[in-house]
Parts: C-alpha cells; sequence; structure tokens
C-alpha cells in the first residue's frame, strides 16, 4: 500500500528520487505511464500484470477501449532505479504530465503517482472539502 506525498525535483536528466518506501514496493517489473487527470502512474508488477489481462486489444471492438490500450501500453516505460533511488522518467512522459522541474509523489493504495506541482496543488484546491468529497462519493456508492 502507498500513501503520503513527497515533495520532489527532477535533476537535470530527468531523473526523479522515488521515497525509500515507496522503492521497496516496487521491484523489477514496475512501470510508469500515463495517468487520467493529467498525472503519471506507476504500477509495481503484480497491478501491472492486472491492467495487462484486463486491457487486451485482441478482445475488445469498442473504438474508445482500443484507443485507450493504444495510449496506455504505447506510452508504457519500464521503471528501473540507479544507485540512489532514482528512476528515469521519460521526456514524452514528463511532457504529457506538465513534469518540468518539481513535483509530488503520491501513495495512492495500489499505484504511486507523480504529479506536477501546479496540478497537485489544483487537485487539492478543488477537493477542499473533504467531507462534501467522501459525502459525494458514498452517495454514488449506494445501492437502491
Amino acid at each position: 500500500m502507498f500513501f503520503g506525498q513527497y515533495p520532489r525535483s527532477l535533476d537535470p536528466k530527468g531523473r526523479l528520487a522515488i521515497p525509500a518506501r515507496f522503492r521497496e514496493h516496487l521491484p523489477g517489473g514496475s512501470v510508469v505511464t500515463i495517468a487520467p487527470d493529467g498525472a503519471l502512474r506507476i504500477y509495481p508488477k503484480a497491478e501491472w500484470d492486472a491492467v495487462m489481462d484486463a486491457y487486451r486489444l485482441s478482445n475488445t471492438d469498442d473504438p474508445d477501449m482500443r484507443a485507450l490500450i493504444r495510449r496506455l501500453f504505447s506510452e508504457a516505460s519500464d521503471v528501473e532505479f540507479d544507485a540512489q533511488g532514482r528512476a528515469l522518467i521519460p521526456a514524452q512522459l514528463r511532457a504529457q504530465a506538465g513534469i518540468a522541474g518539481n513535483c509530488v509523489v503520491t501513495g495512492a493504495n495500489n499505484v504511486v503517482e507523480i504529479w506536477s506541482t501546479e496540478r497537485w496543488e489544483q487537485l487539492r484546491s478543488n477537493t477542499t472539502d473533504f467531507t462534501a468529497l467522501a459525502d459525494a462519493v458514498a452517495r454514488k456508492n449506494q445501492t437502491p
């Protein structure tokens, strides 16, 4: 389980220091790719395996699903850590997420997300009333 938020800065080569408490749960085979809401997402190997099983191009006739599969997988890249615990974030992913220097690495239960500082602050300002947000989600999840 991943939780917490950690302000970080990319180095000039596009490497990002991932928090040690996250790295220990990101074994070989972990993957970084685009995510909804303008973030990047790091999937541990087991989570990425589940994504691969759920999203198979050969199993769908839905054009939206095909487009999603193509984008998600074509943008994906292996996560490898150097001796200092840094992972190289590919330039095309950084550009899509608006990450040029400062960013925030967040835990989101079963995955890690990487946000530009600006987008993270915007998300937080849009969800400042946590009680209202929790109530809205609870209403959506109620069955009649």
